[in-house]
């Protein structure tokens, strides 16, 4: 399988986006792109192991809510089929046990909205090679 780490400074990765909100998927492409990583969005999940198979991003971010779908099926089928490909959860519907829950399901991290993107980044960065510290942003 193809590489998936990021540049050793950090720079460069695909990041693979899914979440159904547009506007999200805005805002972290927007911050993902200017911290140099490169992305590919989807807006639901019904398409991401074919398109994983072709990109081999260095990180995934699903949301766990999707009109039909619960990203933590799919956190599920990715960590079956590529158990080195780190998936972050995000959602605005968390709490303990939904934490625990998308770990077990193989998340190599989860973060509830709102949250701010340095978090984000830092998660990213960490799962990914470079651990260099971030300006701030939120979302």
């Amino acid at each position: 399988m193809a590489e998936r780490h990021a540049t050793q400074d950090g720079r460069g990765g695909t990041i693979m986006v899914i979440d159904d909100d547009p506007e999200m998927r805005a805002v972290l492409r927007d911050v993902l792109t200017h911290e140099g990583f490169r992305v590919h969005e989807e807006s639901g999940p019904e398409q991401v192991p074919e398109v994983v198979d072709v990109l081999h991003p260095a990180a995934v971010i699903v949301d766990k809510e999707m009109p039909g779908s619960n990203g933590l099926d799919l956190v599920a089928t990715l960590g079956h089929r590529y158990p080195e490909l780190p998936v972050i959860v995000i959602t605005a519907f968390g709490g303990a046990a939904i934490r625990a829950e998308a770990r077990r399901q193989g998340a190599a991290d989860y973060l509830e909205k709102p949250f701010r993107m340095a978090t984000l980044l830092d998660a990213l960065r960490a799962l990914t090679v470079d651990r260099t510290p971030l300006e701030t942003h939120d979302v």
